[in-house]
């Protein structure tokens, strides 16, 4: 009688320790599993292997009935709370990790669209400028010192009123870009006339 009572109070312990024993090793196996979380939780892909190697331990989890009567069960009741409550967040962080680098890509696609912007202006502005120093040298090699100067058209006989040959400019708009210069260079206004002999224009000082 003795001996059965004892069989069965030493079973019970036996089933209990046990209990215990899987209580506690499924306890463990959640700790890592939350401690696993933080590093995994930094990348879109480690968040999603965690997610694939963790569904298992989540169908274990579903139901820890079993473990009532186990000395660890409260600890792991609200351990399983915030497993549960990771499991949940996870697909959400991976939805913001892809938001995240489809903005990050709309972001650089736009900086290299204005880098490239900005470049081809620069380059345009650089083209305008050197365009503009090309004009600027012709400008001032036509606008030089006329007595330096040789006619256009060896028919030109037109002379200063030093007696030199004058500078003979083969369009208009040459000769007016180079009177308005030249005009600003020595202060004095000079105007656009046509050559008598009909070889191009000159410049002169006289308004009349």
């Amino acid at each position: 009688m003795f001996s059965f009572i004892r069989k069965f109070f030493e079973r019970r312990k036996a089933i209990a320790a046990e209990r215990n024993r899987l209580c506690n090793d499924l306890l463990r196996r959640v700790s890592w599993t939350l401690s696993d979380y933080i590093d995994a939780s930094k990348t879109k892909e480690s968040l999603q292997k965690w997610i694939d190697d963790k569904s298992k331990l989540l169908v274990e989890l579903s139901d820890i009935s079993e473990f009532k009567r186990s000395s660890y069960y409260k600890q792991l009741k609200q351990q399983r709370k915030v497993f549960d409550e990771f499991y949940e967040q996870a697909p959400n962080k991976i939805k913001a990790f892809i938001a995240e680098e489809r903005q990050k890509r709309a972001d650089a696609e736009y900086v290299s669209k204005k880098v490239n912007q900005w470049a081809s202006e620069q380059n345009s502005q650089k083209i305008k400028a050197s365009k503009s120093k090309d004009l600027k040298r012709k400008i001032t090699k036509l606008a030089k010192d006329v007595d330096g100067s040789i006619p256009a058209n060896e028919e030109c006989s037109c002379c200063g009123k030093d007696g030199k040959r004058k500078m003979l400019y083969s369009t208009e708009g040459e000769a007016q870009i180079v009177a308005e210069y030249r005009s600003k260079e020595i202060g004095i206004p000079l105007r656009v006339y046509p050559c008598p002999n009909g070889c191009g224009f000159h410049l002169t000082s006289n308004q009349f």
